[in-house]
C-alpha cells in the first residue's frame, strides 16, 4: 500500500493554499504520450471555467517543452526557469491570458528544467502557497509521460484528467525482395 510522505503532503498544501480565503481546486492534465491534445484541453478548460466566473490559473508544468503561452498567443518575458534561477519571483512571471485567466509560463528547450531535483520541485510548489492571487482553480498542464515532475504535480492535485488519443497504432509492413 502506498502512503504519501510528509514531503508530498507539504507539496500538495503549497498548491492548495493559493487562495487565503477559500481552498483552491487543483486539477492536473496529463497524458501517456505527447501530441494527444493535452495542452489544447488545458487551455480550453481554463478559458471555459473563467467564462463561467471562476478565477483560473493555468500552470505550464511541461518544464522542458512548454507551449501554453505560445498556444494562447502570449508573449512571456520571463518564465519558471527564471524563478528556479532566482532571477524572478513566481508572482513576476504570471501573465494574463484570454478570458482573464492567469498563466504561469514555463521554459522550452532548457535542459536544466527537465531535470529539476526533488527539492527544486518542492520549492516551486511551495512558492504557489505564497501567491496573493484569488484563485478558484489551478489547472496544471503536465508534460507527457510519467516523469518525476508529472507524478509530483499529479500527487498535489485533487483531480487528474488523462487525455488519450484513439488513433490506432500504425504498422509498417516490410516486403522483401521485389514488388509487393
Amino acid at each position: 500500500m502506498y502512503t504519501h510522505s510528509s514531503e508530498a503532503t507539504d507539496q500538495a498544501a503549497g498548491l492548495r493554499r493559493l487562495s487565503r480565503y477559500r481552498p483552491v481546486k487543483v486539477m492536473a492534465v496529463a497524458s501517456g504520450k505527447g501530441g494527444v491534445g493535452k495542452t489544447t484541453v488545458s487551455a480550453n478548460l481554463a478559458i471555459m471555467l473563467a467564462r463561467q466566473g471562476k478565477q483560473v490559473m493555468l500552470l505550464d508544468a511541461d518544464l522542458g517543452l512548454a507551449n501554453v503561452d505560445v498556444m494562447l498567443g502570449l508573449n512571456a518575458r520571463q518564465n519558471l526557469s527564471h524563478v528556479i534561477a532566482g532571477e524572478a519571483t513566481l508572482e513576476e512571471v504570471i501573465i494574463e491570458g484570454p478570458a482573464g485567466i492567469r498563466v504561469v509560463p514555463s521554459a522550452s528547450g532548457k535542459h536544466n528544467m527537465l531535470n529539476l531535483a526533488a527539492t527544486e520541485q518542492a520549492g516551486l510548489i511551495r512558492a504557489f502557497g505564497e501567491l496573493t492571487h484569488d484563485v478558484d482553480i489551478l489547472l496544471v498542464d503536465n508534460a507527457a509521460g510519467i516523469s518525476d515532475s508529472v507524478v509530483t504535480f499529479a500527487r498535489a492535485s485533487h483531480e487528474v484528467i488523462v487525455v488519450v488519443c484513439d488513433e490506432p497504432r500504425r504498422h509498417t509492413r516490410v516486403h522483401g525482395g521485389g514488388a509487393a
